[in-house]
């Protein structure tokens, strides 16, 4: 027979609008096995995926008939993740949850109605369910998120670039959107390498990442596609925008000065940018911003170069 697992899942109540309630571990649990069965069949629901927003989403819809309410929020700091349904309401009940001393998170459930005591409970019971399948997907999560990080910047790899470029270019289709590309090389970086080390050059690597991100916007996204070569995918942006913003980071890298060893080294970057058509796919779109930065860096470099 299928039981509760006796780790030191708890959750911990944050707040609750004046309800309160206590914290609930294996112990308490153990005092009603009636709960058990419910509790293992939205588990059991709960773990056909190792998506969060849908663990969430389902979680919300098997309990909604014992515990109704109109706004459920999640908050998972460690990878800024803020998942919400609904609109939030006056009445909550807020917890923080764990598994032996980890964090998984907070979670919230908020109602125009105050929530009973009997709710309360009923509540604490049922969230026992979202305790291992949430912690399997967050680790599954940061495992991914390694995987799809350059390790030397930072940012995005190759691999998290694809994915989001093939997603970027499939929303902007279907909302008919424009989108923008920039493709930035490093100018002359061999050079830099070879006169000063490549720990000079991984130094300047992260610098110039730091510089280009301070003018990207938040909904931008930047990426290493290989070596000095770098790739930023811009929503929501037709060929004006991304002009403007290639010529900022332009400027902004060009007054970027490092001292290291009491010699100072300045860099350059040749831009080349374009923007979605209707007839693209990800080969496409990339192989003209690809050209583009090809008759920059033909043209003298540390310049910008547009191919329509």
């Amino acid at each position: 027979m299928s039981s509760i697992p006796q780790t030191d899942n708890k959750i911990r109540p944050v707040k609750s609008n004046g309800n309160l309630a206590a914290a609930l571990g294996p112990e308490q649990f153990a005092a009603f096995p009636q709960k058990s069965d419910r509790i293992l069949q939205i588990a059991g629901l709960l773990q056909t995926t190792l998506n969060v927003e849908e663990i969430l989403t389902q979680f919300g819809n098997e309990i909604q008939s014992s515990v109704p309410h109109e706004h459920l929020n999640y908050v998972y700091e460690k990878t800024n993740l803020n998942f919400v349904i609904g609109k939030r309401a006056r009445h909550s009940c807020t917890y923080q949850l764990s598994i032996n001393n980890s964090q998984l998170g907070i979670l919230s459930l908020t109602r125009h109605k105050k929530f009973t005591e009997s709710e309360i409970k009923e509540l604490e019971y049922l969230i026992c369910a979202i305790h291992y399948p949430l912690r399997n997907a967050l680790l599954y999560q940061e495992a991914v998120n390694a995987a799809h990080k350059d390790p030397l910047t930072g940012i995005g790899n190759r691999a998290a670039m694809s994915t989001t470029l093939h997603r970027e270019i499939e929303l902007a289709f279907r909302h008919n959107r424009s989108l923008g590309v920039i493709m930035m090389d490093v100018d002359h970086f061999k050079n830099v390498n070879d006169k000063f080390g490549h720990s000079t050059g991984d130094f300047l690597l992260q610098s110039l990442v730091e510089c280009a991100e301070k003018s990207v916007r938040i909904s931008d996204r930047m990426f290493r596609y290989g070596g000095e070569e770098f790739v930023i995918v811009l929503p929501e942006t037709d060929e004006t925008g991304v002009l403007r913003l290639a010529k900022r980071i332009r400027r902004r890298v060009e007054k970027l000065e490092s001292i290291i060893d009491k010699q100072t080294i300045a860099i350059t970057v040749s831009l080349g940018i374009t923007t979605l058509h209707p007839s693209d796919d990800e080969k496409t779109f990339l192989g003209r911003a690809d050209e583009a930065l090809y008759r920059a860096k033909r043209d003298g470099r540390n310049c910008i170069r547009i191919v329509n």
